[in-house]
Formats: structure tokens, sequence, C-alpha cells
């Protein structure tokens, strides 16, 4: 899927509820309760902090680019999907992207993969002393530690690690090119891997799509490890995956109402604002289906508020809350929260 494309999906999802800038904090990663809310509301967790390196001055260009083809419109601060901008959404609808459980991890990934190739091949010809491709320090400590427990020096280590990464890249979600990205970024004795700017030229794609085609090979490759099938890259994706999605902040939260806390008990203890706390709640519930939210509102609070979203044809926190007023603005977003929930 190219940046264009995901853009499209993303604005199909909240046309007419949310300003231009929105997909661009999603894809970011932005912590705030707004957008970690509308990943639940709108159901995009596929997207959230794919893109953590991406440029306000790239956004605004492709933006710009959808708005002049008409794919777009821009009214009173919202963005819109025109008839031609759906008629342009891609036909698979299958995403091959899992934002939400990587957030940006899945590079820490690829780098072990690529030290613990390039030492192998390196060791193969006898050249042992050679510059890491990978810079980054607990990288090579930890590809240090994975080699030396599998004593890649008087082992098949090189020919295990080179069956598991071909039996992976035969999984039926990757394509070709998906394949020849994975094996062309790899380096080893004598072979630099190929850089974005050379394969985007090859391959007549900008940076930012190869790089989005990357990154579905590596959550591809991410989501089918398995200790049974894949042993030695399922130690190399030790702590990849995240285990607690919550926010640093929204866990401490957590770890207070779980000993029975009240919202305002929390903000004293942590010296925050109460719409802080209430943000934690948002981020909580998002994440864990069981998280008890009578203490904040009823069930029938709950009911009325998704039928009028739903008649309506909005989450827009606004609207709904003119035609209930007796409802408070956290209360309309926990709603809509356990309602996404519900129809997932």
């Amino acid at each position: 899927m190219h940046f264009h494309q995901i853009l499209l999906f993303i604005i199909h999802k909240i046309t007419g509820q949310r300003s231009e800038n929105a997909a661009y904090y999603l894809l970011k990663g932005k912590k705030s309760g707004q957008t970690i809310q509308d990943v639940t509301y709108f159901q995009l967790h596929a997207f959230f902090s794919i893109l953590p390196q991406l440029s306000k001055e790239d956004y605004d260009a492709a933006i710009g680019d959808l708005f002049k083809g008409e794919f777009i419109q821009l009214k009173e601060s919202l963005v819109y999907i025109t008839n031609k901008g759906v008629n342009a959404l891609p036909q698979d609808k299958k995403l091959h992207l899992n934002g939400w459980q990587y957030r940006g991890k899945e590079q820490i990934f690829w780098k072990r993969i690529d030290l613990v190739v390039q030492t192998l091949s390196q060791f193969q010809a006898n050249e042992k002393r050679f510059v890491p491709n990978q810079k980054d320090i607990a990288t090579q400590h930890f590809v240090r530690d994975f080699l030396i427990q599998n004593n890649f020096q008087h082992s098949n280590l090189k020919n295990d690690i080179k069956q598991e990464i071909f039996h992976l890249l035969e999984n039926p979600t990757l394509n070709d090119l998906h394949r020849t990205l994975f094996v062309y970024r790899l380096s080893g004795f004598n072979k630099t891997g190929l850089t974005w700017e050379q394969l985007a030229r090859y391959y007549h794609l900008t940076d930012l799509n190869i790089k989005i085609t990357f990154l579905e090979c590596l959550h591809s490759l991410l989501d089918n490890i398995s200790m049974e099938t894949s042993p030695l890259l399922f130690d190399l994706a030790k702590d990849i995956h995240i285990d607690t999605p919550l926010t640093d902040s929204a866990f401490k939260t957590n770890s207070l109402f779980e000993k029975g806390h009240s919202i305002e008990q929390i903000a004293k203890i942590r010296k925050l604002k109460i719409n802080t706390i209430e943000d934690h709640v948002i981020e909580i519930v998002s994440n864990n289906k069981k998280f008890s939210v009578s203490a904040f509102i009823s069930n029938e609070q709950i009911e009325e508020i998704l039928h009028l979203s739903n008649e309506l044809h909005t989450k827009k926190l606004s609207i709904i809350k003119d035609r209930l007023p007796e409802a408070s603005f956290f209360q309309v977003r926990l709603a809509l929260t356990k309602g996404e929930q519900i129809h997932e």
C-alpha cells in the first residue's frame, strides 16, 4: 500500500470528523488522548506509529496532492474524502501493517537480523575484523550475546538462520517486491545492502513508498514468527511485540485504579490534571475490554450515546454533546470507545 493510499484509507475512516492533521499524528504515533482514542474510534490500529520519522513537509505535500487531485476536500478545518477518493481506495482491503503492535520496534528486529547476517558472512570468509553495518550499541550487544549463545563459530547457525528466513519469506501475505527488498537490504562480506534511494530509483517509487513496502514485509514476518517454526528468529524478535500497549503514564494510572483509587484521588497522588487522568482512562479502555467503566458511566448512558452517534452518523464529540448536554465530554468519549470495542 502506497503512502497516498494509506492517507485516503485513514481519511475515509475519519471523513468530516477530524482535521487534516489527524492522520499525521496517527502515523507519527503521537501519544495524546485524542490520537489514541481515534485509533479505537475509527479502527486504525494498523497505521499507528508506522512512520515516526515522517516530516510535516512530506505529509503536507501529500495532502496537497490529494487536494489538487480532488480526492479530498477541506471544509471548516475538517477533511473529507470525495467520491473520486473513495473510488481510488485500494481494492485489497486486507492490511499488511500492524503498527499498534510494533510501534517502530520492528526496526530493532531488522537491525538485529542485518547484523547477525553480516557477522556470520564475515566470519565464514575468515574476515573477523569489519565495520558493523549497525552502529547502535544495544543492537551490537544483543547480537553478540545471541551469537555466543548459539556457538556461532562451531555450529550450523548460518544455514539455520538462512532456512528460517527463506521459510518466512515464502508466506503468501508477501509479494515478490517484499521479498526482494528484504534480501537487497542485507549486508555481508564484500556486500553492502542497497540504500532506500537506490531501491526507489530502481523500482520507480518514492523513498517513502519503498519504506512502507519494507515495513509491510517486517510486520508480516513478525506476525508469523513462532518458537516452533522459527526458533532463532523468535529469539531475535525478543521484546519486539508490545505486550503492554499503554504509555508509561497511563500504565502508572492503571496501577492506581487496580488499587481502588478514584480519578480525583489519582490526579492528586500523581499531581496531574483530572483531564489527563481521563485521557488515561480512555487509553486503558481502548486496550482492555474488561476494564470496568461503571464508576464513570452507566450502561444506559452508553447505549444512549451510541444510539445518538449512529443516528447522526458522527463521532464528533461536540455534536453529540450538544444533543446530550447532561453527559460530559469524558462520558461521550468513553461511550464511543466502548462502542467500538463491541463492534470489533
